[in-house]
């Protein structure tokens, strides 16, 4: 009775646990990471070019989506912007080592989400990364007073690695501006994660066993 009790309990909170496996690992675009929090100012891409650096933590990730704030052309024209996750090489972006990129049309400014989640697209553990915007974009910035980094979200251990600046063909130097980013990621060695509902169903089956055994 009670070795089935304990395996019972365990088998409830592992389920439940398996349901926080994705979400949003770095944001200072809200906890929900598609915030507009771009009240500052912004960086033409073609003049300055910015990347954010993130470390991903102690277990390899599936990339999910990555969000920023973001300007491609005067409406109603739009233009072909494109987010890449570059390596690192000696601490800077190496911008001709993409790990992934994704395109898409760019307009007025508003929240652009890069959806990565049919990529297959795996994160080394405990590796520096940065996240640049091809030089036909507008980057906005944190509109906090001061800027607000990418804050780790509870449940990650990411962190967040400083954001870089190049001008022209100049070299890589630290920025104090903080663009508007988010960057989301699933634990790639995870099974398939039940819905919530069936997660709560499972449950209250689980706690009806328990207690009906109880009885006996």
């Amino acid at each position: 009775m009670k070795l089935f009790r304990i395996f019972a309990i365990a088998a409830m909170a592992m389920l439940a646990g398996a349901s926080a496996q994705a979400g949003v690992q770095l944001s200072n675009m809200g906890a929900g990471g598609t915030t507009d929090t771009s009240l500052g100012g912004n960086q033409d891409q073609n003049s300055i070019r910015q990347a954010v650096g993130f470390t991903t933590g102690l277990t390899n990730l599936k990339l999910d989506s990555i969000s920023a704030v973001l300007f491609g052309a005067s409406s109603p024209a739009e233009a072909e912007v494109t987010l890449g996750v570059y390596a690192s090489t000696g601490g800077n972006p190496d911008l001709s080592s993409a790990i992934a990129t994704k395109t898409r049309l760019v307009g007025e400014r508003s929240v652009q989400t890069f959806d990565f989640s049919g990529n297959n697209v795996v994160l080394s553990a405990n590796t520096l990364y940065y996240v640049a915007i091809s030089s036909t974009a507008s980057w906005y910035f944190h509109g906090g007073d001061p800027p607000q980094d990418p804050a780790v979200q509870p449940g990650s251990d990411w962190s967040f690695s400083g954001v870089k600046r190049k001008v022209g063909s100049g070299s890589w130097e630290n920025s104090s501006v903080r663009p508007t980013f988010s960057i989301s990621s699933t634990d790639h060695t995870t099974p398939a994660v039940p819905e919530p509902a069936l997660t709560s169903l499972i449950c209250l089956s689980g706690i009806a066993l328990i207690r009906r055994r109880m009885k006996k």
